[in-house]
């Protein structure tokens, strides 16, 4: 079969190149940024965030080949056509009578068949009225594909014709449709499935969107991969094709089951992208949900057992199509995963991933920003143009179908029947409760676990989980809403009135401009994005890695793993220095310390910091500083011939907030000013309980130092001390990247039980300072003004 690229095409393979660019750029920083928090949590996220990259390169696949069919040139010869459409008892007379009435109009000479099941009187009298020749059956064998079989037994057309009732087909519907055949490979021609109630009901509005991208530039691909897929309505099969393989297949999705067999039996397929009927969509959630569940149902059972058997027929094209298109139901798996996920994490205070948040924003909003781009240059390949938009009605949707998805997956592994039925077509005006149960209780449960954490542990991560469990409550309940169809009414009617008409209007117009704009100017925003998030990460790479911290660049944001260190109790040490390595124990280096503490009790033992510093080890100088008056010159000197990062750790002895504000900026600004790049500024808070208060300031604040308490096994009783000044902490937007280093009264631990916990539990925590294994000679650490009273400053 002949395709033609369409306009459009060759810019969208321009911005699909951008887009896999900044996939892989975020990928490579994702897995190179060790962000392995609580490893069951983090993997779960992980497959959900990696589900949805794919199905995201699913439909950029095909986006990169959208065509249509070149009709065929020179005389078309005449086919007998038959023309089917089915009747099950409950389904309205009016609908079916319709559908009937205008098959009988169309123009190409056809033969039109009603395969009835229910051997309804009213509809028999009516084929007889219409010409229509009316056929049922007593053994209903098979469901759909055996009533349309049972009728091609009768019928004795070249093609034939399969539509649904509901759906109404124009007069030259046949004549768009019937030259592909002068092709003897192709075994059938699909058109668009397009409806006529969207506003019937936000259900319906929903049900609608999610169709419109699957009809216009996603068929459209297929088009090109000879993938098309085949609907039970509005596809036309050649009778010699459909014999080839038996006659129609059964099965719950009965079209992609017969698809498939043709396939395999190496017919091609065609989509002509024009819309040459209307159909009906559910309008309650009760139909859409039958729906969707017979669809996954069927989806999984071919998946399952079908694709298996047909494999090697297929081509590469056809394996990955029938591989993937299943996989979308997959989604209330996945949709259960990002519920779960902050559910789990604010209830056990554990974290799935511990990265840097404002750098996960910064390399993934690329991806977002050009994804975005992709999908709205491709809505100038839907079908008509009220199908463009947003799409948040079918995105509500599809997230509130959750668990309709996943029972069918658990139906399916359990093999528990679904009876088919055909999916209701009356609307319903009462507001469907009962229904909507699975989402409210998944929107109390986020709820509960909000409260729950705010009561617990209020960090930034906490924070973080916090905001995705509301964005899931606010979505469900979205989802819930969207059934109570007499609040809808009333809504609606509400927002077409005076000023809300006006917002809404407005709404439109900027999704219409925001199309326009990603049509003329979509390469140049992708392109510029990535400009700029490179150009970020290239500076930030040539700050660290430049200078005096080329060799320590982790001091200046705490970095991506856990630092141990350990607080010595005299200033000097004999040298050389001899560190002996923590562990191996995979979380902690097996290596000598990152960090020794050093109290500063007399003059500043640079020979001691210089042989640390050569073996890689930062030392942390501590001391209290008595008064604001002390001469800092001879430090300031001393300090100045280090080539290499120190952590500095004073401990002010300022009695009220604005004093230590004060005491602690003037301190900062005269190192500065003396030209001491390399020093990094640990801040100790006087006390938990008025840690905002005594805060010095961003720009003053390089790491935040708090105790950390042991004297026993359990984590509980260690993180007490810590648990205070965490909450405070996460009051301070100020302070939530600043990374903190825990000050534990314990001595290094043989095993690292204590330090696995806390960097499973505490993501912002990038170092821990132990006391060494042997304490009978050491010092109490400097948290506070009182542990010491005198230091001498004034020699070197």
């Amino acid at each position: 079969m002949v395709v033609e690229q369409v306009a459009g095409v060759a810019q969208m393979r321009l911005l699909v190149v951008l887009g896999l660019i900044s996939l892989a750029y975020f990928v490579v920083w994702f897995s190179a940024s060790d962000p392995v928090g609580y490893a069951p949590l983090f993997w779960l996220l992980t497959i959900s965030l990696g589900f949805k990259l794919l199905r995201t390169l699913h439909e950029w696949y095909h986006y990169v080949s959208v065509s249509e069919p070149v009709p065929p040139a020179g005389q078309v010869p005449l086919f007998s056509v038959d023309i089917l459409t089915t009747a099950c008892p409950g389904e309205p007379h009016a609908m079916i009578v319709q559908t009937l009435e205008a098959m009988q109009v169309i123009t190409y000479p056809h033969t039109s068949y009603l395969c009835d099941e229910g051997d309804d009187p009213y509809l028999r009298a009516a084929c007889e009225r219409l010409g229509v020749v009316h056929v049922t059956r007593k053994l209903k064998v098979d469901a759909k594909a055996g009533n349309i079989n049972n009728a091609l037994r009768q019928a004795t057309g070249e093609l034939c014709v399969v539509l649904d009732p509901d759906h109404v087909p124009a007069p030259d519907f046949l004549d768009h449709v019937v030259p592909y055949f002068t092709n003897s490979q192709v075994g059938y021609v699909q058109v668009v499935q397009a409806y006529g109630n969207q506003d019937d009901s936000l259900v319906a509005l929903g049900a609608a969107e999610q169709t419109y991208h699957f009809y216009g530039p996603l068929m459209m691909g297929m088009n090109t991969y000879n993938t098309t897929q085949a609907i039970g309505a509005n596809c036309t099969f050649r009778r010699a094709a459909l014999n080839s393989i038996g006659g129609h297949a059964a099965g719950l999705t009965e079209d992609m089951h017969t698809a498939m067999r043709l396939h395999a039996a190496g017919w091609q397929s065609v989509y002509v992208p024009r819309v040459l009927s209307r159909g009906l969509v559910p309008s309650t959630l009760g139909a859409f949900y039958a729906q969707q569940l017979k669809w996954a149902r069927g989806a999984f059972e071919l998946l399952f057992t079908v694709f298996p058997r047909l494999l090697s027929r297929f081509s590469w094209r056809q394996r990955l199509h029938y591989l993937t298109l299943p996989l979308y139901f997959l989604s209330g798996l996945v949709t259960l995963i990002d519920l779960a996920v902050p559910i789990a994490s604010l209830v056990l205070s554990v974290y799935p991933w511990h990265i840097s948040l404002p750098d996960f924003a910064l390399h993934l909003a690329p991806l977002l920003g050009i994804g975005l781009l992709i999908r709205l240059k491709a809505q100038q390949w839907l079908r008509e143009p009220h199908e463009a938009g947003l799409h948040l009605a079918g995105g509500i949707l599809r997230v509130g179908s959750w668990w309709i998805y996943l029972l069918g997956l658990v139906y399916t592994v359990l093999r528990v029947r679904v009876p088919y039925i055909p999916t209701p077509k009356e609307g319903n005006t009462r507001n469907e409760w009962r229904i909507s149960v699975p989402n409210i209780l998944a929107v109390v449960l986020c709820a509960a676990a909000v409260k729950y954490a705010g009561y617990v542990d209020w960090s930034p991560y906490s924070r973080l989980m916090a905001f995705l469990a509301t964005c899931n409550a606010a979505i469900l309940t979205l989802a819930v809403g969207m059934g109570q169809h007499s609040w809808v009414r009333t809504l609606v009617a509400d927002f077409q009135e005076r000023p809300l008409a006006g917002l809404m209007q407005a709404g439109r117009r900027a999704v219409a401009g925001a199309s326009t704009q990603a049509h003329t100017l979509g390469a140049a925003l992708a392109m510029s994005s990535l400009l700029m998030v490179g150009g970020i990460d290239v500076t930030t790479y040539a700050v660290r890695e430049s200078g005096k911290f080329a060799s320590a660049a982790w001091l200046l944001d705490g970095g991506t793993r856990l630092r141990l260190g350990i607080q010595q109790s005299y200033p000097s040490l004999v040298l050389p220095v001899k560190l002996s390595p923590f562990s191996t124990y995979p979380v902690l280096p097996s290596q000598a310390p990152d960090v020794v503490g050093l109290p500063l009790l007399g003059k500043i033992p640079l020979e001691t910091i210089t042989a640390l510093q050569r073996q890689g080890v930062t030392p942390l100088l501590t001391w209290t500083v008595p008064s604001s008056t002390v001469d800092w010159q001879p430090m300031i000197s001393a300090l100045g011939e280090l080539k290499k990062p120190v952590l500095l750790r004073p401990v002010l002895a300022s009695s009220s907030p604005a004093t230590f504000r004060q005491d602690w900026q003037a301190l900062v600004q005269k190192f500065r000013a003396a030209g001491l790049s390399h020093v990094v500024w640990v801040w100790t808070p006087p006390r938990a309980a008025a840690l905002p208060a005594y805060f010095p300031g961003e720009e003053y604040v390089d790491w935040v130092a708090a105790p950390y308490a042991g004297g026993t096994d359990e984590e509980g009783a260690h993180a007490a001390s810590y648990a205070a000044y965490r909450h405070q902490l996460a009051t301070c937007i100020a302070l939530h990247q600043k990374p903190v280093m825990l000050l534990s009264s314990a001595a290094s631990p043989g095993n690292n039980q204590l330090a696995r916990q806390i960097r499973r539990r505490y993501p912002e925590v990038k170092a821990i300072i132990f006391q060494p294994r042997s304490r009978t000679r050491s010092v109490p650490l400097l948290t506070s003004r009182k542990q010491y009273t005198q230091v001498a400053l004034n020699s070197n």
